[in-house]
């Protein structure tokens, strides 16, 4: 009842804000996507169909208003071309009706991201997207670690619904949030009134603690990949961190603290000691090789792609060990989905979006610099833009070991950086015209007294 009572508490005055306002209708779309309530409260609402409900209330008001979805930014560019790498790879899809309904998945998905780039224009707005996105979703992968230390190391065999539903995606998308917590925690006192300090106070620890609790969560799930993507995400975020030394040695100190103090999940080391296991099964490496091999056999087949989500409907047509791991298997990998699913083409694309993210966040990071910038916008380009290299590193790691490469963080990613991107451009042409030209003061000459030529002048008169 405290939850049913809770959600509602936020879903029914949030609602008629979203009708007034076209940003609050954002926050309010994507607290429902990543928090999930349906799923968390006992009483069941799906029979109203609250997602498509909120969708209609962001996106039919704001075409009517004008605010259309961003297409100009080249990464909203493309997010529209891998679109169309789906389209194309359509007409090869094995199973055409699943085709079609992750196509309209995935154009959903894109229409919020691309609105999103055109609602999100401020810093304000730009931080209060990263605290609903990351505080949504970390509330449930922090409960789960504390509840994870407190039941002495609990294993977690599920995860949430939708794109992270198994312990693998749980623990993958808990890796992608840590650092979008740690950014909203840093700039948060640009969201939170200054006459409001005990409230900016105690956000900030809760954003901070949810942290280590969610990277317990990954411990717990026994997930081998959100392993491998936390300790990769790890290193970056201490790489890129201004301090990275002092960091380094507070990290290390913590992770001790916590092999002594905190109860691991029993097993858990054996099963981190199986990542130098080859063996022929199922769950092993060896036959994850295999689906990547497969992968590529499809996309030298069909260059176009097999269709989206199609290929365990295409593994046992293209695979060459004769049924030896089983049917209408999945490819267990993100990249190597793509690279089926899409063909060439949408790898293409898939591989040139990342790069395009990582060079947009690393001049968003560059801007950080600009003379004339307040600390408070230095603080947040760079924090802003660290924390979202990060997430798109540990997805790139941990999405290595699984098919999700339709996964509402990663798109909602590119869409908050090509925001953050114009953001930025703002911010820096604002300190230019703040800053004053320099004053150059022109040097004092010392007039030079022309002498009479002695042997006459230039044009041969004498003097």
């Amino acid at each position: 009842m405290l939850r049913t009572l809770f959600v509602m508490s936020i879903l029914v005055p949030g609602f008629f804000m979203a009708l007034r306002d076209r940003f609050k209708a954002l926050l309010l779309y994507l607290w429902f996507a990543f928090f999930r309530p349906q799923d968390w409260m006992w009483l069941d609402i799906s029979a109203l169909k609250p997602s498509l409900a909120l969708g209609l209330v962001l996106i039919v008001p704001a075409i009517f208003s004008g605010i259309l979805p961003d297409l100009t930014h080249p990464l909203s560019v493309g997010a529209l071309l891998f679109l169309g790498s789906s389209l194309l790879a359509q007409f090869n899809a094995v199973n055409a009706q699943v085709g079609w309904e992750w196509i309209d998945f995935l154009t959903r998905l894109l229409l919020v991201c691309l609105l999103g780039v055109t609602l999100i224009t401020t810093v304000r707005r730009m931080v209060a997207v990263v605290a609903v996105v990351s505080g949504s979703f970390g509330i449930h992968a922090a409960k789960a670690g504390l509840a994870s230390m407190l039941g002495g190391g609990v294993r977690f065999f599920d995860g949430l619904s939708g794109a992270f539903v198994d312990n693998n995606g749980y623990a993958c998308g808990t890796v992608m949030i840590m650092p979008l917590l740690l950014a909203a925690a840093d700039n948060l006192d640009l969201l939170i009134p200054a006459d409001r300090e005990k409230t900016l106070v105690w956000a900030r620890r809760a954003f901070r603690i949810a942290v280590p609790l969610c990277a317990f969560t990954v411990v717990s799930t026994f997930s081998r990949g959100g392993f491998i993507a936390l300790a990769a995400s790890t290193l970056v975020y201490v790489a890129l961190h201004r301090r990275r030394v002092r960091l380094a040695l507070a990290m290390s100190a913590l992770v001790v603290f916590g092999l002594v103090f905190v109860p691991m999940p029993e097993g858990y080391a054996d099963r981190l000691d199986t990542l130098n296991s080859y063996e022929d099964d199922e769950g092993s490496a060896g036959s994850r090789f295999h689906f990547w091999e497969v992968a590529k056999v499809m996309a030298d087949a069909q260059p176009l792609g097999v269709g989206l989500r199609n290929y365990e409907f295409a593994y046992d047509t293209y695979d060459f060990s004769n049924g030896r791991y089983g049917h209408n298997r999945a490819v267990h990998s993100s990249h190597f989905q793509v690279l089926a699913e899409l063909g060439y083409v949408g790898a293409a694309v898939w591989i040139g979006q990342f790069m395009l993210a990582f060079i947009v966040a690393l001049r968003v990071r560059r801007r950080s610099w600009t003379p004339g910038l307040s600390p408070a916008s230095a603080r947040f380009l760079a924090t802003m833009s660290t924390g979202l290299m990060v997430s798109m590193a540990g997805f790139l790691v941990g999405g290595s070991f699984l098919a999700m490469a339709l996964n509402d963080v990663t798109w909602l990613t590119f869409a908050m950086l090509a925001a953050l991107d114009r953001i930025a451009s703002q911010l820096c042409l604002e300190a230019k015209k703040a800053t004053p030209e320099p004053h150059v003061i022109a040097p004092h000459f010392v007039p030079v007294v022309q002498r009479p030529a002695a042997f006459g002048s230039l044009s041969g008169k004498s003097a």
